[in-house]
């Protein structure tokens, strides 16, 4: 009687794997063995089989170890081989390059300059986008800042519509009601102390902090101790923290430091810690040489309602950023001002805002230009692939399959690629430091950009990856092709099927190209608009320098110090003429505040509004050489003790005066009406792509609001340094100059990152269509010789030099027409990316496009002529006798 079927026996048996079906055949033959002996012994046919059997044990158990054992023995035997194959294959590899030497160079070298642009940009987006900050759990560290979006719409302060910092009040209310933040912080950076020796005075950088700050980044002094939150009060000790640099390199890692009283801003302060070595808060400045406590000034009082702190935080366990915001957002307006919200973000994604986007362009530039790489090192690779059509054909019919031919070609161009790599990595190096010298000021991390493991890893990746985007279309046209190659391809002749794959390959690398030409004219025009712009001054020949007063040191000694430096500095060789201001264009900071408007029935009260303000002393329009509009500019005789004058520009007379004369006129500022006496034309003060803004103008004297800075006209620049220290010196020895600054060397530096951008973009334009000519010069050379049979005839038949470079050159402008019609829309797109940063310049400009593409044309035409013209030359009869 038969078993009955088991329909999963059968199933497992279909499906077991090929060392699971030789087991159980095995196991079957010794069974039987041992099944005969014992029948031969005596035994019945059933009681052998069971006892053969039971001699075995659990035959599923045995079954199972042997195929796992099987499987792991197949598996090594497989590894093995294919390591033996690929090492065989990439020594052939490296063989079979030593006769193509010259197609190995212009490949290898091609790759490498791809490689190196990508890697050499990928290391400055690693160093400052991707590296964790050196902190513990960095991605817990979260910046937190108010927003306002009313303020959008004030030009003035619209700035501050997404990031408003924070003040004392806000700081009390997160510190005491937020539930998802811990340990908040306020710091503010950017702001100097003057420390007094016996050696003289020296302004270094400072930070304010409070206690919290160290806790927030899990910190510790390397000496003494941190700040404590009765020391972050109105009016606290004065204490200082010192960095590990600054009491390395000036006072010596003296131990006996903690504990010493030093003089800052004229006030003895008492040291009481060392920070860490490598601990800095704002990486694209200088690491402050002092931190000093936080809301001990009369300015940070809760009352007063002035922000002016960034503040960090740790996020709760199991926080999100978004439940942070949220959160934030509530304590904010449960604190009085409904129109308040807030925006908590990672630190290291607060500090690269600005620096995010324009370095992802970058990034994305280079990846198009190793893509037109790619592309042309496979133009080349087809080329190559028709010229060894008979080794290919003698390979497979010798018995290599296609799979072979490929896993050959495909080992060929792996090898290639990372010989490129190796070469593109030195050439990454050369880059990165020329990326670095030229890199804006003020990027972060820009000191942290190196080259290593993460980078070399994303050389390799790169190489991987090109190795085999490049590769894989040539080795499988060539793989398909196996021995009837040997068939089509007779004595000069070309394949129909690789023409095509080759005109493909030009069409898509002349896209690629004209993507990356459009963007790098559309940045060079923009830049080249911005850097024409006139900022309503003549910034040559003038010198700026920024002069810091000791703290608290009176109105009437700062006029009196600011009078004595314009009268003595006027008569030194070289000066033309010397004013002072608080602000001065391009060099220093502006600030701003709400004005009042007398009323007046023929014109209705604008609505409130921040306007610039400025301080200056006469002459100080003079100097710079504005434009009067109408009235008068600021003379000797507006000064503390004379009437409250101002001066408005044109843009707040279009704003906040419907266009009509204010001469005559009364405004509110800083609580004081004044009479305006002039109007002035606008000028740029900090950023040349910035709409005008509206802007008052008060006499220094009767406003005091900082130290000045002093603007000389003259031909003596930075070489009058000495001189003003030394006098300086004889008038305050506490002051300290802070910056001597030329101002058109200041306003070149404010667009210095559209020039930085510009630059490389363009490098990589440039670069595009010079691969994009010698990828199509290639082609028409192996066209013109592949079909140089074929061009005998027509020429012996009556054919013309002039036919043939037509033939040719409209056979090879086939793939260049359809590569310039799919890169236009991929031109397009790529144009909304570069938009952010355009200035008087549309994305979809026509005239670009025209440009880029008749230049392209013009390179391409050319690159294809050449070949057609001396492929025209041939005599039929030497090539009919040599075929």
């Amino acid at each position: 009687m038969n078993a009955p079927r088991d329909p999963q026996s059968e199933l497992r048996q279909l499906v077991r794997p090929p060392v699971g079906k030789r087991v159980d055949s095995e196991l079957a033959f010794h069974i039987e063995m041992r099944t005969r002996e014992l029948i031969a012994q005596g035994m019945s046919a059933e009681e052998a089989r069971r006892a053969a059997i039971a001699r075995f044990g659990n035959l599923d158990d045995v079954s199972s170890t042997l195929v796992k054992l099987g499987t792991e023995t197949e598996g090594i035997m497989r590894r093995t081989r294919f390591i033996s194959e690929a090492v065989h294959d990439a020594r052939l590899a490296l063989r079979m390059l030593v006769p193509r030497r010259g197609f190995a160079v212009l490949a290898i070298g091609t790759l490498a300059l791809g490689i190196g642009a990508a890697t050499a940009i990928y290391s400055v987006v690693d160093g400052v986008l991707l590296r964790p900050l050196p902190f513990d759990e960095p991605d817990r560290i979260a910046a937190v800042w108010i927003t306002q979006p009313t303020l959008a719409h004030d030009p003035a302060i619209s700035w501050l519509a997404d990031g408003t910092p924070l003040g004392a009040s806000e700081y009390q209310s997160l510190q005491r009601d937020a539930k998802t933040l811990r340990d908040l912080a306020l710091y503010d950076v950017g702001g100097t102390v003057t420390l007094t020796t016996v050696a003289g005075t020296e302004r270094l950088p400072a930070l304010t902090a409070t206690s919290s700050l160290l806790q927030v980044l899990h910190a510790h002094p390397a000496l003494g101790r941190n700040f404590v939150p009765a020391e972050n009060v109105l009016n606290g000790p004065n204490v200082a923290l010192v960095s590990w640099e600054a009491w390395r390199d000036r006072f010596g890692s003296d131990s006996s430091f903690v504990g010493r009283r030093i003089t800052l801003n004229d006030v003895p302060f008492e040291i009481i810690g060392v920070l860490p070595p490598g601990l800095q808060i704002d990486r694209s400045a200088e690491a402050p040489a002092f931190w000093l406590p936080a809301l001990r000034d009369s300015f940070d009082i809760p009352a007063r309602h002035n922000r002016g702190y960034r503040a960090l935080a740790r996020l709760a366990n199991g926080v999100s950023y978004q439940a942070a915001t949220r959160d934030a957002a509530r304590v904010l307006r449960a604190s009085g001002d409904t129109l308040l919200g807030a925006r908590v973000e990672p630190w290291l994604r607060d500090q690269t805002r600005a620096a995010r986007g324009p370095l992802l362009v970058l990034l994305a530039a280079a990846g198009l230009l190793l893509l037109i790489a790619c592309v042309n090192v496979a133009i080349l690779q087809l080329g190559e692939a028709s010229a060894r059509a008979r080794e290919m054909a003698t390979r497979a019919a010798l018995g290599a399959g296609a799979a072979r031919l490929v896993r050959q070609l495909l080992t060929e161009s792996v090898v290639i690629a990372f010989l490129s790599a190796i070469l593109g990595t030195a050439l990454a190096w050369l880059m990165l430091r020329a990326l670095i010298a030229i890199a804006p000021e003020r990027l972060p991390g820009m000191d942290s950009v190196s080259i290593d493991g993460r980078v070399l890893a994303f050389a390799l990746v790169c190489a991987a990856m090109t190795g085999v985007l490049f590769g894989i279309v040539p080795a499988m046209t060539a793989g398909r092709a196996g021995a009837s190659a040997i068939v089509r391809s007779g004595a000069g002749q070309s394949g129909h099927g690789a023409r095509r794959v080759q005109r493909s390959l030009i069409a898509l690398q002349l896209a690629l190209s004209l993507v990356l030409l459009v963007e790098a004219v559309l940045l060079s025009t923009s830049l080249r608009k911005l850097s024409l712009v006139n900022p309503g001054f003549r910034p040559a020949g003038l010198t700026a320098v920024k002069v810091t007063l000791p703290r608290r040191y009176g109105d009437e000694p700062t006029r009196a110090f600011t009078a004595s430096v314009i009268q003595r500095l006027s008569s030194y060789p070289g000066v033309e003429r010397v004013t002072a201001a608080t602000h001065v264009p391009f060099v220093s900071r502006g600030s701003s505040s709400p004005i009042e408007l007398d009323r007046r029935s023929d014109v209705p009260p604008p609505p409130p509004h921040h306007t610039q303000q400025r301080y200056v002393e006469p002459g100080f329009f003079e100097v710079l050489g504005m434009r009067l509009v109408s009235g008068r500019f600021f003379n000797a005789d507006d000064r503390a003790n004379g009437e409250l004058v101002a001066i408005v520009s044109a843009s707040e007379v279009a704003r906040d005066f419907a266009g009509r004369s204010p001469l005559g006129r009364q405004v509110k500022h800083q609580g004081q009406w004044r009479r305006i006496v002039g109007v002035v034309a606008d000028v740029k003060y900090r950023d040349l792509a910035k709409e005008d803004e509206a802007t008052i103008y008060v006499p220094f004297d009767q406003y005091v609001d900082a130290s000045p800075v002093f603007l000389i006209r003259g031909s003596v620049a930075v070489g009058i340094a000495p001189a003003f220290k030394a006098l300086l010196h004889e008038l305050e020895p506490r002051a300290t100059v802070t910056t001597i600054s030329s101002v058109p060397t200041v306003i070149e530096k404010s667009y210095a990152a559209e020039r930085y951008r510009t630059l490389l973009v363009s490098a990589f334009g440039a670069m595009a269509a010079l691969l994009a000519a010698i990828g199509l010069y290639g082609v028409s050379i192996r066209t013109a010789k592949g079909r140089t049979r074929e061009l005998g005839i027509r020429l012996a038949l009556g054919g013309t030099s002039a036919t043939v470079l037509r033939l040719l050159v409209k056979d090879a402008m086939a793939g260049v027409a359809i590569g310039l019609v799919v890169g236009v829309p991929a031109a397009l797109l790529a144009g909304k990316m570069v938009a952010p940063y355009l200035f008087g310049i549309s994305p979809d400009d026509p005239l670009v496009f025209f440009a880029v593409g008749v230049l392209l044309l013009t390179a391409t035409a050319v690159a294809s002529a050449i070949p057609a013209w001396k492929a025209g030359r041939l005599n039929p009869a030497t090539v009919l006798r040599a075929d």
